[in-house]
């Protein structure tokens, strides 16, 4: 296609034009952009049969992590840093894609042309949840304040822009591989890390907090990357256990757990861990001596106690059942909750075995229904 060609389709009514510039990856012809977020639903399209099934959970995450950063951005009084980020949706090329070398233009038949997401499926489906949600609200707004301020919201959101990779010239056997590629050769951080990264999720920050500054957890240790905890290793207690603990102990059903109440919430939790480990033996942190040093172990703790709690049993008879438990790796203490022995010390059933025994093991201490225990807040 001739330069005059090129800029004639620019020109005609059903080409969708957006500026880009072109390169090549192992011979593949791709383009680089951005695209509105209002107008995400006229450029892509999803086909399922190069994606993964879609998960409804995801998608109204990120809507909620689309709108909690617009709030955010509303209400900056503070002036503090908005952190929301959107990394760029890979997409191939299904039907006619012209390029403007001159103006280093896109044109996109969108009559007889999609763009297929490849990859950032859920990042589409939730930008577009966010944007109807704003506009079901406006609808519902019964005040002119309440509707100016959902419509500057909207506006604001419908004109951020995300990334676009653009790959041209592939067919469907070659889509699928790329969604293969994309996500085969990407390597996800742990759990840990993901924890110790994240700056606007508060159970997170939370957690790190309590993992520097909690007297006990600072000195014995905290695993902040690993998923596990190998006998060579100095520390005794993982990073995903705290955040396990400390989700255990909100209950945001009841007070929202937010910036408002963080600080009551790291205290009250902060004097949980104090008085747990204030109820275990001294060298809890010996290496094959106890229970303990399993991630189960004071995730059952904690169930415990909330449960106990919950029952309106008071604190000191709560944290003397921990007290009196016999916390070391002897099988003829923990055979009557499911142990047994093997080459590594005593194991229980997988999944949540170990967890439910040592609940059941304090229940009975204190004459606790070992009904399945519910979320509840410490009562400090």
């Amino acid at each position: 296609m001739n330069k005059t060609e090129e800029r004639h389709n620019l020109e005609i009514n059903n080409y969708a034009t957006i500026s880009g510039v072109r390169g090549k990856q192992f011979g593949r012809e791709i383009f680089s952009s951005v695209i509105l977020f209002k107008d995400l639903i006229t450029f892509l399209s999803v086909f399922p049969e190069v994606q993964r099934e879609v998960s409804e959970r995801k998608i109204n995450s990120i809507k909620k992590y689309v709108l909690s950063g617009l709030k955010d951005l509303r209400n900056n009084k503070k002036r503090k840093k908005i952190m929301r980020f959107f990394s760029s949706i890979t997409v191939t090329a299904r039907g006619n894609i012209f390029y403007n070398e001159e103006d280093q233009r896109l044109a996109i038949d969108t009559k007889n042309s999609k763009l297929s997401i490849n990859d950032g499926q859920h990042r589409f489906y939730g930008i577009n949840e966010a944007i109807g949600e704003l506009n079901a609200m406006y609808n519902r707004a019964e005040d002119e304040n309440g509707r100016n301020t959902i419509l500057a919201d909207l506006d604001e959101l419908k004109n951020m822009i995300i990334p676009i990779v653009i790959f041209n010239g592939i067919d469907e056997t070659e889509e699928k591989q790329l969604f293969h590629d994309l996500n085969n050769l990407a390597q996800r951080p742990s759990r840990s890390a993901t924890i110790r990264l994240a700056q606007t999720d508060l159970y997170s920050k939370l957690s790190r907090e309590l993992a520097e500054k909690n007297k006990y957890l600072s000195s014995f240790g905290v695993e902040m990357d690993k998923m596990s905890i190998h006998r060579k290793n100095k520390n005794f207690i993982l990073l995903t256990t705290i955040y396990f603990i400390v989700h255990e102990l909100i209950d945001t059903g009841k007070e929202t757990f937010c910036e408002d109440t963080y600080n009551f919430y790291r205290e009250g939790i902060d004097q949980v861990f104090d008085r747990i480990f204030e109820s275990l033996p001294e060298d809890v942190n010996v290496k094959g001596k106890y229970l303990l040093e399993r991630s189960y172990a004071f995730k059952g703790i904690v169930k415990f106690i909330v449960a106990a709690q919950k029952e309106g049993i008071k604190d000191d008879v709560i944290y003397e059942a921990i007290k009196e438990t016999d916390w070391t790796n002897n099988i003829t203490t923990w055979s009557p909750y499911g142990a047994t022995e093997g080459n590594s010390g005593i194991l229980f059933a997988a999944g949540e075995g170990g967890a439910k025994a040592i609940y059941k093991s304090l229940s009975d201490k204190v004459n606790l229904p070992t009904v399945s225990p519910k979320m509840g807040r410490p009562r400090v």
